[in-house]
Protein backbone atom coordinates (compact mmCIF):
# COMPACT_ATOMS: atom_id res chain seq x y z
CA UNK A 1 0.00 0.00 0.00
CA UNK A 2 1.04 3.63 -0.39
CA UNK A 3 1.94 4.64 3.14
CA UNK A 4 2.91 8.17 2.12
CA UNK A 5 -0.71 9.06 1.37
CA UNK A 6 -2.41 11.20 3.98
CA UNK A 7 -4.59 9.52 6.59
CA UNK A 8 -7.52 11.12 4.82
CA UNK A 9 -7.19 8.62 2.01
CA UNK A 10 -5.59 5.65 3.72
CA UNK A 11 -8.78 3.66 3.25
CA UNK A 12 -12.38 4.40 2.61
CA UNK A 13 -16.09 3.94 2.88
CA UNK A 14 -16.73 2.10 -0.37
CA UNK A 15 -14.77 -0.04 -2.75
CA UNK A 16 -14.63 0.87 -6.41
CA UNK A 17 -13.61 -1.80 -8.89
CA UNK A 18 -14.29 -1.50 -12.59
CA UNK A 19 -12.74 -2.28 -15.92
CA UNK A 20 -12.66 -0.09 -18.96
CA UNK A 21 -12.37 -1.36 -22.49
CA UNK A 22 -8.74 -1.90 -23.41
CA UNK A 23 -7.35 -1.36 -19.92
CA UNK A 24 -6.58 -3.32 -16.81
CA UNK A 25 -9.01 -3.59 -13.93
CA UNK A 26 -8.93 -0.45 -11.80
CA UNK A 27 -9.05 -1.02 -8.05
CA UNK A 28 -9.48 1.85 -5.61
CA UNK A 29 -10.57 2.21 -2.03
CA UNK A 30 -12.87 5.21 -1.63
CA UNK A 31 -13.61 7.35 1.38
CA UNK A 32 -16.94 9.16 1.30
CA UNK A 33 -18.02 10.92 4.49
CA UNK A 34 -20.41 13.66 5.54
CA UNK A 35 -20.12 15.51 8.85
CA UNK A 36 -21.89 18.58 10.20
CA UNK A 37 -22.17 20.84 13.21
CA UNK A 38 -24.29 23.88 14.12
CA UNK A 39 -22.23 26.84 15.30
CA UNK A 40 -23.99 29.55 17.26
CA UNK A 41 -22.41 32.35 15.26
CA UNK A 42 -23.05 33.93 11.86
CA UNK A 43 -21.28 32.51 8.81
CA UNK A 44 -19.05 35.59 8.60
CA UNK A 45 -17.45 34.55 11.92
CA UNK A 46 -17.00 30.94 10.79
CA UNK A 47 -15.60 31.66 7.32
CA UNK A 48 -12.08 32.82 8.35
CA UNK A 49 -11.58 29.43 10.05
CA UNK A 50 -12.72 27.57 6.93
CA UNK A 51 -10.14 29.28 4.72
CA UNK A 52 -7.44 28.75 7.40
CA UNK A 53 -8.24 25.50 9.24
CA UNK A 54 -4.80 25.17 10.85
CA UNK A 55 -6.13 25.79 14.38
CA UNK A 56 -8.72 23.01 14.30
CA UNK A 57 -7.91 20.41 11.60
CA UNK A 58 -5.95 17.35 12.75
CA UNK A 59 -4.12 16.90 9.44
CA UNK A 60 -0.62 17.72 8.31
CA UNK A 61 0.27 21.43 8.39
CA UNK A 62 -0.31 23.36 5.17
CA UNK A 63 1.78 26.17 3.75
CA UNK A 64 1.24 28.39 0.72
CA UNK A 65 2.82 26.75 -2.33
CA UNK A 66 1.56 28.57 -5.44
CA UNK A 67 -1.15 30.85 -6.78
CA UNK A 68 -2.74 34.02 -5.47
CA UNK A 69 -3.27 33.81 -1.69
CA UNK A 70 -6.92 33.60 -0.71
CA UNK A 71 -8.14 32.96 -4.26
CA UNK A 72 -9.40 30.12 -6.39
CA UNK A 73 -6.28 28.40 -7.69
CA UNK A 74 -4.17 28.92 -4.58
CA UNK A 75 -2.22 25.75 -3.82
CA UNK A 76 -1.05 24.62 -0.40
CA UNK A 77 1.58 21.98 0.33
CA UNK A 78 0.97 19.51 3.15
CA UNK A 79 4.14 18.45 4.90
CA UNK A 80 5.21 16.39 7.88
CA UNK A 81 7.00 18.69 10.34
CA UNK A 82 9.66 15.96 10.74
CA UNK A 83 10.43 16.29 7.01
CA UNK A 84 9.47 19.88 6.11
CA UNK A 85 11.12 19.71 2.67
CA UNK A 86 8.98 16.76 1.54
CA UNK A 87 5.53 17.54 0.19
CA UNK A 88 3.09 14.78 1.13
CA UNK A 89 0.18 16.11 -0.94
CA UNK A 90 -1.14 19.33 -2.46
CA UNK A 91 -4.40 21.12 -1.68
CA UNK A 92 -5.87 23.51 -4.24
CA UNK A 93 -8.76 25.93 -3.77
CA UNK A 94 -11.14 25.08 -6.61
CA UNK A 95 -14.18 26.93 -5.25
CA UNK A 96 -14.44 29.84 -2.84
CA UNK A 97 -17.81 31.43 -2.17
CA UNK A 98 -17.24 33.64 0.89
CA UNK A 99 -19.39 32.74 3.88
CA UNK A 100 -20.98 29.87 1.90
CA UNK A 101 -18.64 27.24 0.43
CA UNK A 102 -15.02 26.19 -0.01
CA UNK A 103 -14.03 23.19 -2.11
CA UNK A 104 -10.50 21.86 -2.24
CA UNK A 105 -8.87 19.33 -4.56
CA UNK A 106 -6.20 17.04 -3.15
CA UNK A 107 -3.46 15.69 -5.43
CA UNK A 108 -0.15 13.92 -5.10
CA UNK A 109 2.97 15.97 -5.83
CA UNK A 110 4.96 15.33 -8.96
CA UNK A 111 2.56 13.55 -11.29
CA UNK A 112 -0.54 15.25 -9.86
CA UNK A 113 -2.64 12.12 -9.39
CA UNK A 114 -6.04 13.04 -8.01
CA UNK A 115 -6.74 11.97 -4.42
CA UNK A 116 -10.15 13.61 -4.20
CA UNK A 117 -12.21 16.59 -3.14
CA UNK A 118 -13.53 18.02 0.13
CA UNK A 119 -16.15 20.74 0.58
CA UNK A 120 -17.20 22.85 3.54
CA UNK A 121 -20.69 24.29 3.14
CA UNK A 122 -21.99 27.02 5.45
CA UNK A 123 -25.75 27.51 5.75
CA UNK A 124 -26.61 30.55 7.85
CA UNK A 125 -29.94 30.99 9.63
CA UNK A 126 -30.86 33.44 12.42
CA UNK A 127 -27.29 33.97 13.63
CA UNK A 128 -26.44 30.26 13.55
CA UNK A 129 -24.43 28.44 10.91
CA UNK A 130 -24.73 24.81 9.87
CA UNK A 131 -21.28 23.71 8.71
CA UNK A 132 -21.21 20.56 6.58
CA UNK A 133 -17.98 18.84 5.57
CA UNK A 134 -18.22 16.41 2.63
CA UNK A 135 -15.21 14.30 1.64
CA UNK A 136 -14.82 12.27 -1.56
CA UNK A 137 -11.39 10.64 -1.91
CA UNK A 138 -9.80 7.48 -3.18
CA UNK A 139 -6.64 5.48 -2.82
CA UNK A 140 -5.87 3.93 -6.18
CA UNK A 141 -4.18 0.58 -5.87
CA UNK A 142 -1.71 -0.75 -8.39
CA UNK A 143 -2.89 -3.76 -10.39
CA UNK A 144 -0.44 -5.88 -8.37
CA UNK A 145 -1.83 -4.59 -5.04
CA UNK A 146 -5.39 -5.12 -6.22
CA UNK A 147 -4.73 -8.66 -7.39
CA UNK A 148 -3.22 -9.66 -4.03
CA UNK A 149 -6.23 -8.52 -1.99
CA UNK A 150 -9.44 -10.43 -1.57
CA UNK A 151 -12.78 -8.62 -1.63
CA UNK A 152 -12.96 -9.23 2.13
CA UNK A 153 -9.57 -7.56 2.65
CA UNK A 154 -10.66 -4.57 0.56
CA UNK A 155 -13.87 -4.35 2.57
CA UNK A 156 -11.85 -4.42 5.80
CA UNK A 157 -9.61 -1.61 4.51
CA UNK A 158 -12.75 0.34 3.73
CA UNK A 159 -14.22 -0.21 7.18
CA UNK A 160 -10.98 0.68 8.95
CA UNK A 161 -10.51 3.83 6.90
CA UNK A 162 -14.02 5.03 7.51
CA UNK A 163 -13.79 4.27 11.24
CA UNK A 164 -10.49 6.15 11.47
CA UNK A 165 -11.50 9.18 9.45
CA UNK A 166 -15.21 9.84 10.11
CA UNK A 167 -14.76 10.31 13.89
CA UNK A 168 -11.77 12.58 13.21
CA UNK A 169 -13.80 14.76 10.86
CA UNK A 170 -16.56 14.96 13.48
CA UNK A 171 -14.01 15.92 16.19
CA UNK A 172 -12.55 18.57 13.92
CA UNK A 173 -15.95 20.22 13.46
CA UNK A 174 -16.50 20.18 17.23
CA UNK A 175 -13.08 21.85 17.61
CA UNK A 176 -14.13 24.44 15.00
CA UNK A 177 -17.34 25.10 16.94
CA UNK A 178 -15.38 25.53 20.19
CA UNK A 179 -12.92 27.97 18.63
CA UNK A 180 -15.57 30.08 16.88
CA UNK A 181 -17.98 30.21 19.78
CA UNK A 182 -15.22 30.85 22.31
CA UNK A 183 -15.78 30.60 26.04
CA UNK A 184 -19.42 30.59 27.00
CA UNK A 185 -20.61 33.22 29.46
CA UNK A 186 -22.88 32.13 32.29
Amino acid sequence: MRTALPALVSAGAAILVFATQGSDTRVAVELVTHSSVVIDRPASEVWPHIVDPSAWKETLPLRHHAGEPGAVGEVFAAFDPRAPDTIEYLVKNVELVPNERRTIKLTLPGHGALIGYATWTLAAHDGHTLVTYDVYTETLLTPEEGSRLTPEQLAEMTRQGYEANKPRFDRELVALKTIVEGPRSR
